[in-house]
């Protein structure tokens, strides 16, 4: 009994000794390096740089956390994540990028912003397609009044060209019935005997 009551204190002095040097350094987020966990997966976060220090809890993907130092022997880095946890997590699920989860209000912003344009551009183009079919009926009605003055054009046109035609035939007619009186009257004067001359000698 008393073995294992010197192993279980043994344990848990080791585990003293192992988190001293971390809770002793207390960082917090301006001391390090902002990085995100990787999109498709969550990581464990543990006490010290490596799989066999205590599990503190686990780093959802996409968490953006601050790196405060990096152990390329055991390939682990030191971080703080949104919780204000002090850990180390597998190097290989930190990345230098924006996540999709850091990501994703603005590319929601950008998407509403561009919706929003996208409206904005489809009402101008209904307001001038709305414009060009008034256009387009304004032009055809004036081609259609414009036919109708040609025609009405055409026909008063005909109109005086028949008038004159008829004023030239009537002077024509007119000069045609003066000429031919004035050839009967040259006749009949001609026909007309001159009276004999008295001769005032034979008296």
């Amino acid at each position: 009994m008393s073995k294992l009551r010197s192993f279980s204190l043994f344990i848990c002095l080791a585990g003293l000794f192992i988190q001293a040097p971390v809770m002793a350094q207390e960082p917090n987020d301006a001391d390090g390096e902002t990085v995100y966990i990787a999109d498709d997966l969550y990581t464990f976060m543990h006490a010290g740089p490596g799989r066999n220090f205590r599990i503190l809890g686990s780093v959802t993907a996409g968490t953006k956390v601050t790196m405060l130092q990096r152990d390329d022997t055991e390939g682990f880095v030191e971080i703080i994540d949104d919780k204000q946890r002090t850990g180390w997590v597998d190097a290989r699920f930190i990345n230098d990028q924006p996540s999709v989860r850091e990501a994703m209000p603005e590319l929601q912003q950008n998407l509403s912003d561009t919706q929003i344009s996208l409206q904005d551009a489809q009402q101008k183009n209904d307001l001038l397609n709305q414009q060009i079919l008034d256009l387009n009926s304004r032009n055809k009605q004036m081609q259609s009044e414009l036919k109708e003055l040609q025609t009405r054009h055409d026909r008063i046109e005909r109109e005086l060209a028949n008038k004159d035609n008829k004023v030239q035939l009537e002077w024509l007619t007119r000069g045609g019935i003066i000429g031919l009186i004035g050839i009967v009257l040259g006749v009949i004067v001609m026909l007309i005997p001159r009276k004999r001359r008295r001769n005032d000698g034979w008296m």
